[in-house]
């Protein structure tokens, strides 16, 4: 409302009607409250809030380009330092067949073999930290039956389950939407895991099963969309102590000497990350010597907020 003064100023009005014995309107009782301060509060907090929004935009797309030199480097990088170490091992072979006929080369024999060695860990090593970087990209969200994703992984593994001559029992696996490659991922990390650490002597046993679940039973879950489901992977393998079933999922992390036992300690903290991607839940449980379980809890749905280019939300299934 304008003042006497010319200026503009905004105003709060209420007001209620009073009636007489017929109903009918005598006056108004209400009250002016001027606002104006008030009002301007809100538009500067407005502009501020518009302002803040623009610059964690532009913000996150200065991560996202400085994530994608990061991918590219990673991806520049792991090839050019596994070339070498391919010749390494190639030539460190023909070495060895070279003087495998001479009785003087058994500390030569050793050596390369300790070269080899070396240059498969490193390999592997650059596999996994590149396979566990290209986790932050953006993966399209699929429906998926883990019955397919675990039936294909038993046969890439057949060789090694042969060897062992283990024995892997699968139950009922549910559709749920996820990354396919993500979910491939998982699975062949924790049944890998399992293959591995058995007990001297005994072959693999391992169980897969899979029930539904109430968001009740696992509370760090309760805004997860969707059914829950409850995967435990367990085996009768050499398990560990209790206190370490967090720790086994931090990088790098062994509770067993690689000499024992090959890998690089990076496998478990890629599945711990996959499953954190898609709002799920990872649990190990151990008892040493007497076999570990990984309980896997994810939900049936992936609702993701995402925000078009004018920046208005909008759904869709994208796992960031």
């Amino acid at each position: 409302m304008r003042r006497t003064d010319g200026a503009y100023r905004w105003f709060l009005v209420r007001a209620l009607p009073m009636r007489d014995e017929k109903g009918l309107i005598e006056k108004w009782f209400g009250t002016f409250t001027d606002i104006h301060d008030q009002k301007l509060a809100e538009q500067l907090l407005e502009e501020k809030v518009q302002e803040r929004t623009r610059e964690l935009r532009l913000t996150n797309e200065k991560l996202e380009a400085s994530n994608a030199d990061l991918m590219q480097f990673a991806s520049v990088a792991s090839h050019d330092l596994k070339e070498p170490l391919r010749k390494i091992h190639f030539f460190s072979g023909l070495i060895k067949e070279m003087f495998a006929e001479e009785a003087s080369t058994k500390d030569l024999d050793a050596y390369i073999d300790r070269i080899i060695s070396a240059s498969s860990r490193a390999t592997s090593l650059i596999n996994d930290v590149l396979s566990y970087s290209r986790l932050s990209s953006e993966n399209l969200v699929e429906e998926i039956d883990l019955n397919n994703i675990v039936g294909e992984i038993l046969q890439d593994l057949e060789l090694v389950i042969g060897e062992k001559n283990a024995r892997i029992q699968v139950g009922h696996l549910p559709v749920i939407q996820a990354v396919s490659g993500q979910m491939r991922q998982l699975f062949q990390n924790i049944i890998a895991n399992s293959l591995k650490f058995h007990k001297p002597g005994q072959s693999p046993v391992i169980y897969i099963t899979s029930k539904p679940v109430e968001n009740t039973d696992y509370p760090e879950m309760k805004d997860a969309a969707g059914q829950l489901y409850e995967i435990r992977v367990k085996d009768e393998g050499i398990g560990f102590e209790d206190q370490y079933a967090r720790k086994i999922f931090s990088l790098f992390q062994r509770l067993n000497s690689k000499e024992k036992y090959e890998g690089t300690g990076i496998g478990l903290a890629i599945a711990n990350k996959i499953v954190e991607r898609h709002h799920g839940l990872i649990i190990a449980k151990g008892t040493k010597h007497d076999g570990a379980e990984f309980i896997i809890v994810l939900p049936e749905m992936q609702p993701i907020v995402h925000s078009d280019e004018e920046g208005q939300a909008k759904n869709e299934l994208i796992i960031k």
